[in-house]
């Protein structure tokens, strides 16, 4: 038998596609919220343009990547940002689309994932998180 302690228990509507978070993104003075589904599957945590665009960031001056999915290909720009979720801040890496027509946040394996213990009970709709020491 093995036993997990969690700092915080969510809930969070089966009935809705996804599971979806509050999050915070900063960057020096300046910070924004907006919603972001767990996405366990994807490599790396991509925001929308605008988050970035709002924060100041001039995203082509990020590191470019294309990423590959079953719908097809994108191209998205890396920056150092804060994220906070729930109360949990990190400095991550994190992208955000080039193209300002893709609407889809997620948080990923690479700054975010890497960084929580995650524990899921779907069917009763509870998440839990806490921050990996």
């Amino acid at each position: 038998m093995f036993q997990l302690n969690f700092e915080k228990l969510l809930e969070y509507d089966t009935s809705q596609t996804g599971i979806g978070l509050d999050v915070t993104l900063k960057l020096s003075d300046k910070m924004l919220s907006l919603t972001a589904k767990i996405d366990t599957g994807a490599d790396h945590c991509i925001f929308e343009r605008q988050f970035g665009e709002k924060l100041g960031l001039k995203i082509e001056n990020g590191i470019p990547q294309r990423f590959s999915t079953v719908t097809g290909t994108f191209l998205a720009f890396g920056h150092n940002v804060m994220l906070v979720t729930e109360g949990l801040a990190f400095d991550s890496y994190i992208f955000f689309y080039e193209n300002e027509h893709q609407k889809i946040n997620v948080l990923g394996r690479f700054g975010w994932l890497d960084r929580i213990v995650l524990g899921v009970i779907d069917y009763e709709g509870k998440l839990y998180l806490n921050r990996y020491e």
